[in-house]
């Protein structure tokens, strides 16, 4: 059984243009809901509406004892993603998200773009080891959104952007050396008859949450008029594991489990942004 929703938010945004030339930010989520059998992986794609571009894509309500194993840009409106559920666990259900965002104006003539960028990068984990990443976005161009493919032995224990690009740590649980191929989703604005690169003003923070014992929903917003690009997050206590980690419209959502005994701190990280000149 599978179910689709919408859900539509205009956001004023900054831009240095006439009144009359007014642009907003329209910031769409798709939602989707997919069974996911056990001792199975389960892969399937999710789709902006058409005209939009797919900033960041995740989990927005996470399956018991499930692995999100892929998920990355497919495409500019698309995202990919694949789940493991494996045997002894019952059949699960997961809902992820898909960020959908297009500049969008009164006079069409002045309408301008917005484009993404995705970067990719492959690195192989030694068994037993864990290994930083870091690479940059292009020039002119801001991070949003985050992905990977990845073995079920690797764990990704930092997700996280800053104002160059991306910053990932990644750790091989197995026996054998694993692969595991890192994506980064940049974002732009064009202005379509010039294609001249206009200003995307963004903000990135961190938040330090304290996680009780359990498994945690914890939501934080942009600043008013702003759209959340994507949502990252940072582990320090080994207790700890994000479930479901996504950007909704203005602002992002994450399911922390933590597995010790006592209370501990877990980064979150919500990137947001306007359109300036």
């Amino acid at each position: 059984m599978r179910r689709w929703a919408i859900v539509p938010v205009a956001v004023a945004a900054a831009l240095a243009a006439p009144s009359s030339l007014a642009q907003v930010v329209l910031a769409p989520v798709v939602f989707r809901s997919h069974d996911l059998p056990a001792a199975a992986t389960t892969a399937f794609a999710v789709t902006c509406p058409r005209g939009y571009v797919a900033t960041s894509a995740g989990v927005s309500e996470p399956a018991s004892g499930v692995t999100l194993l892929d998920l990355w840009p497919r495409g500019l409106g698309t995202y990919s993603f694949r789940f493991g559920n494996p045997a002894g666990n019952a059949s699960r259900r997961v809902t992820v998200s898909v960020a959908c965002r297009k500049a969008d104006s009164a006079d069409r003539r002045a309408r301008v773009a917005l484009r993404q960028r995705p970067v990719r990068f492959a690195a192989t984990i030694p068994a037993g080891t864990g290994k930083a990443v870091e690479f940059v976005c292009p020039s002119h161009t801001v991070p949003a959104g985050i992905g990977f493919v990845r073995a079920e032995a690797v764990g990704i224990r930092r997700a996280t952007m800053h104002a160059g690009g991306f910053s990932f740590v990644v750790f091989n649980n197995g026996t054998r050396a694993r692969k595991v191929v890192l994506y980064g989703n940049c974002l732009t604005v064009l202005h379509p008859a010039e294609l001249r690169t206009e200003e995307l003003a963004f903000k990135i923070t961190t938040y330090r949450d304290l996680v009780e014992p359990g498994t945690q929903r914890i939501s934080h917003a942009c600043p008013r008029g702003w759209v959340a690009l994507g949502a990252g997050f940072a582990l320090r206590s080994p207790s700890h594991s994000v479930q479901g980690a996504a950007a909704l419209a203005t602002g992002g959502r994450w399911w922390v489990e933590n597995g010790g005994q006592a209370a501990s701190v877990a980064e979150l990280q919500l990137v947001c942004a306007v359109l300036r000149r």
